[in-house]
């Protein structure tokens, strides 16, 4: 079983999963201090003035909690992965190194210094958002954090990285080129593909029906 078949086939024992992860995370427990009874979005707006730091420091908690999270998920799911935190990626099944990736934007994030952005990757990639319209007492009630979600498993992939380093922001995006529109339909597991004018959009879907 590929670890693209095993996710496919696990996707909504593994969206309640990190459901849980994350209802354990620092930035729940300060709502839980705060006030509960606000919505994601009323709780943002009163504490943070920069609305940028909090979408980092939200990607940053689903990125690492995911990262620790999935090899060992795809152990118990019966595959031979190991997790390993190097420049070649961030775990391995059996020699083949796999990097991990996450956001919740149109692409994911990468950084101009990375050598992995060069080279062919195996790459799991997953874009996500939440409920930013339900109170957490809401959210703790019905265990479900996240709203939606797009997970693509990428096989020797070679991606654009768009950004060039400054004084100030070493990041990219990696993104792929409407040609590759097959290969991104053929790597989605869950969500939609779109071919947009220059770029494969990557189309979340929602969790909640499930």
């Amino acid at each position: 079983m590929t670890i693209k078949q095993l996710l496919k086939d696990n996707v909504q024992e593994v969206v309640s999963n990190m459901n849980e992860e994350l209802l354990n995370d620092r930035i729940i427990r300060f709502w839980t201090k705060a006030d509960p009874n606000l919505t994601l979005r009323q709780f943002v707006n009163t504490y943070w003035e920069d609305k940028g730091e909090f979408a980092v420091d939200l990607g940053v908690s689903f990125g690492k909690i995911f990262e620790f999270y999935l090899p060992f998920k795809l152990q118990e799911l019966g595959l031979d992965i190991t997790p390993t935190f190097t420049s070649k990626g961030d775990m391995l099944e059996g020699e083949t190194h796999w990097e991990i990736k996450t956001g919740r934007g149109k692409f994911i994030q990468g950084a101009t210094h990375s050598p992995k952005e060069k080279s062919a990757l195996n790459l799991i990639q997953v874009l996500w958002d939440c409920h930013w319209d339900k109170t957490l007492v809401e959210i703790l009630e019905d265990r479900k954090f996240i709203s939606e979600i797009n997970i693509c498993v990428f096989d020797n992939i070679m991606v654009d990285s768009v950004g060039e380093h400054s004084n100030n922001n070493s990041r990219t995006t990696l993104q792929f080129r409407k040609d590759r529109y097959d290969e991104c339909v053929d790597a989605c597991v869950y969500g939609s593909i779109k071919k947009n004018r220059v770029n494969v959009g990557f189309m979340k879907e929602s969790v909640d029906a499930n």
